[in-house]
């Protein structure tokens, strides 16, 4: 077996790394960046690696090439990139058509449970012929991947990018008391006997387990030991010079919403907050409905909807807000906020948002308790009638974003990683 060599002129004490995630995603991307940079990259393995030069995706239906541009990985070198792609092509192909409940639910070939488990062993299979110094993978898809590095010797690096599955499954059983006419809004998180095994056997094969934000580490109170784990807060993308400012105080305030709308996100607590407001507000929100409800309905045909908007236009949405208001009960950590500061954009997050690293109450907007929509319309009303503040938080936004870089997270994951996979 040929194991692969270092390059030449490369330090003895420079760890190589493979990285595997099925479908990639902004925290993924600048990652396998990191390690291309700094030449710590093993391999990359994925499903789909889109060329989108290639003859092909010009013959594609326009979903489906679209669904394909947003797995383009151009920062690794080609050869480096791996895939096991035909179970994902069959999935995002049947995506919304009658052919998706028959072949992608549940443990069926084409769901995302057996995309992932197929992926996985694809990824262990190969790595004995990796030369990797550390496997780095992500929940649903390790463990057989850990299973073969622990064999090799091979450090085991995990991210786990949301809460823990069972403070979540707790914290969705008293909302759904709470709130029954919301329940259907909130997450199915009926998962099989096998898979809850799987991912608790991810985490105890571990060596070290990543997480974006002190709230995720807080899920994993007495279920991973403290010092395995690393928190790396993700990062902001590039900050945009703001086009208008904020509007006088006797206007409405511009209060906006970016995110499925369902319970999990806090809607019920926003509509709540809005309808104290009445008329002193003007509401906004980007997201997809996530099932019939009445309240729900009524806001998006009262007010301003979009069921989904390329990346770019969410932003300029941004822009011409005063406000992003996301009172989620669990998040790990959403990129959403990070967007916002970026554009110059206040916000009002609960602390489950997995924000609290880059926004401090006062400064950049306000944290409120989770299920509280008072705490909200008070902030609201407070930004609506103090142009000033909200004008100071503008500032502080952008200045955070920019210090809380998507640079500034390679370099410090990378130093984490690095450290990791050489102890």
């Amino acid at each position: 077996m040929m194991i692969p060599s270092r390059k030449e002129g490369k330090s003895d004490d420079t760890p190589r790394v493979l990285i595997s995630h099925p479908t990639g995603n902004q925290n993924v991307r600048n990652a396998l960046r990191a390690l291309v940079e700094l030449e710590m990259l093993a391999e990359f393995w994925t499903t789909v690696a889109w060329n989108p030069k290639s003859m092909w995706n010009w013959l594609l239906p326009a979903r489906l090439r679209d669904m394909l541009a947003r797995r383009v990985y151009a920062d690794a070198p080609q050869e480096m990139v791996k895939c096991v792609p035909w179970r994902e092509i069959v999935r995002l192909g049947v995506r919304s058509s009658p052919l998706e409940s028959l072949l992608c639910s549940g443990e069926r070939p084409f769901s995302v449970n057996s995309m992932y488990r197929q992926f996985d062993a694809r990824v262990a299979r190969r790595l004995p012929k990796t030369g990797a110094d550390a496997v780095y993978a992500y929940e649903n898809g390790a463990l057989k991947t850990f299973r073969e590095a622990r064999r090799l010797g091979i450090r085991t690096l995990f991210e786990l990018p949301s809460s823990h599955w069972y403070w979540k499954d707790k914290l969705l059983a008293e909302e759904g008391a709470l709130n029954p006419e919301f329940a259907m809004l909130l997450p199915n998180q009926e998962e099989s006997v096998r898979q809850r095994e799987w991912k608790d056997e991810e985490l105890l094969r571990a060596d070290v387990v990543f997480v974006p934000s002190e709230h995720v580490r807080r899920t994993l109170d007495g279920v991973v030991p403290f010092d395995k784990i690393r928190i790396i807060t993700y990062g902001a993308p590039q900050v945009r010079l703001r086009k208008q400012d904020h509007h006088t105080a006797n206007q409405p305030l511009k209060v906006l919403f970016v995110g499925a709308l369902s319970q999990l996100k806090g809607i019920k607590y926003l509509l709540d907050a809005i309808d104290q407001l009445g008329s002193q507000v003007e509401l906004t929100l980007v997201g997809r409905r996530m099932s019939a409800n009445q309240r729900v309905d009524e806001a998006c045909s009262k007010w301003r909807w979009f069921k989904s908007l390329p990346h770019s236009e969410v932003l300029d949405v941004m822009e011409q807000s005063d406000v992003l208001v996301l009172p989620s009960l669990a998040e790990g950590c959403a990129l959403v906020v990070l967007e916002a500061l970026a554009c110059g954009l206040p916000v009002i997050v609960s602390p489950n948002t997995g924000s609290l690293e880059f926004v401090r109450e006062g400064c950049e907007g306000f944290v409120v308790p989770i299920r509280s929509a008072d705490s909200i319309a008070d902030r609201l009303n407070t930004l609506r009638d103090d142009r000033e503040m909200l004008a100071y938080m503008s500032r502080n936004a952008q200045a955070t974003a920019a210090r809380k870089s998507w640079e500034n997270y390679r370099e410090n994951w990378a130093e984490a990683v690095r450290a990791a996979s050489c102890s």
